[in-house]
């Protein structure tokens, strides 16, 4: 997945096109919903164990994403997505003529990776609960939901019945609906700075007017570049070195079990790299194959056996040798028709004969005239 191609025409080579830094936005942004999805399907399935963690999962999400957000900052200096593209981040000003990531800017990008999204999200959630929802922006606030207003009624009860003799709690009704009030009447305009500014960077960035593709970089004073050659090889060299979390083996059980696990979770967050493609193309095989002629052929039933042929009853007509000839005239057939044990007759012969008898003439089984079968030839 890496974008090591010269996009553009003798440029810096190690600054990502625009379309590498929205694709790594959009890989981001896709990861929550479809982990939302999985865990939603499954919660239907063991909602014992998986309906709180559903309840909860944007802060679950987080946690987990910290976790492996840091990891990928400290190891290969860029986060999950970016690292998946073949970019790190750099600082703008080195340090002791290194711009690798310092601590500051690791929590620092931690922060606006996962702190900002979950913000952003828990203020959206909140707006639409006191604008009213979808319902309220469409038809007008008198079809808001339910219980997204305060009852201002409480408030007249508390002063009559004197269990608010200083007015405290009603100053502090006063406050709230005042500060509800004004975000209700603000965020939306601070939304609107928030993607405007994230607009205008890009547009900027796409004409090199700037070397930063967000705000929120340049406020840290961090670039993305691709990964150089230095780069890989230095995580090649990296990735055979004992784990940051492992300590020196001295022997001891404890330090042994601390070691493993050490090991264990840093391959396991080193593995989503190759998980996330190789889940992508799972998904994608599985679309198809669902899809295809396939998955209808294998999901569709083989035809059933035909019955087997009922005998001619010893007590009733023999067959004649010759299959050209009626069982009943003995003579050769006309208008032939089948009855319902499958025998050929001469179509008026078999009719007078179940109108009679309701039987089949050779097998004696019972059988209605409803049950017989004209059968034509090409000749």
């Amino acid at each position: 997945m890496e974008f090591m191609s010269d996009m553009l025409s003798g440029a810096d080579s190690g600054k990502p096109s625009l379309f590498e830094i929205v694709a790594q936005h959009k890989m981001s942004d896709l990861i929550e919903p479809a982990l939302r999805h999985v865990t939603s399907v499954y919660a239907h399935r063991y909602p014992r164990h998986l309906v709180r963690i559903l309840n909860w999962h944007e802060e679950v999400y987080a946690a987990v994403m910290l976790v492996v957000e840091r990891h990928y900052l400290q190891t290969y200096g860029g986060s999950f997505a970016e690292h998946f593209y073949g970019t790190k981040r750099v600082r703008t000003r080195k340090i002791r003529g290194n711009n690798g990531l310092t601590r500051g800017d690791v929590w620092g990008s931690l922060a606006l990776l996962v702190g900002l999204p979950l913000v952003k999200s828990r203020l959206d959630q909140y707006y639409e609960k006191l604008s009213g929802g979808e319902a309220a922006r469409l038809l007008g606030s008198s079809f808001a939901q339910a219980g997204q207003n305060e009852d201002p009624s409480s408030e007249t009860a508390a002063a009559a019945d004197g269990s608010d003799p200083h007015g405290f709690r009603r100053r502090l009704m006063s406050w709230r609906l005042s500060l509800k009030r004004l975000f209700k009447l603000c965020y939306p305009h601070a939304n609107f700075m928030y993607h405007a500014a994230t607009a205008l960077y890009y547009v900027a960035y796409m004409f090199d007017r700037t070397d930063y593709n967000s705000p929120w970089l340049h406020m840290l004073g961090l670039q993305v570049r691709r990964l150089s050659a230095a780069d890989y090889r230095a995580m090649n060299e990296r990735s055979s070195a004992t784990s940051d979390l492992a300590a020196p083996a001295n022997g001891s059980p404890i330090r042994f079990v601390r070691n493993m696990v050490a090991y264990l979770l840093t391959g396991g967050l080193d593995f989503l790299k190759v998980l996330l493609p190789l889940s992508i193309f799972f998904y994608r095989f599985l679309e198809w194959w669902h899809r295809s002629d396939f998955h209808k052929k294998a999901q569709m039933a083989p035809p059933p056996p035909p019955p087997m042929p009922l005998k001619p009853h010893p007590e009733g007509l023999s067959v004649p040798e010759d299959q050209t000839l009626c069982p009943i005239c003995k003579e050769p057939r006309t208008n032939p028709a089948a009855a319902p044990s499958g025998y050929v007759y001469c179509y008026p012969c078999i009719f007078n004969h179940i109108s009679d008898k309701h039987t089949c003439p050779v097998t004696l089984a019972v059988a209605h005239v409803d049950g017989i079968r004209k059968l034509y030839s090409d000749s």
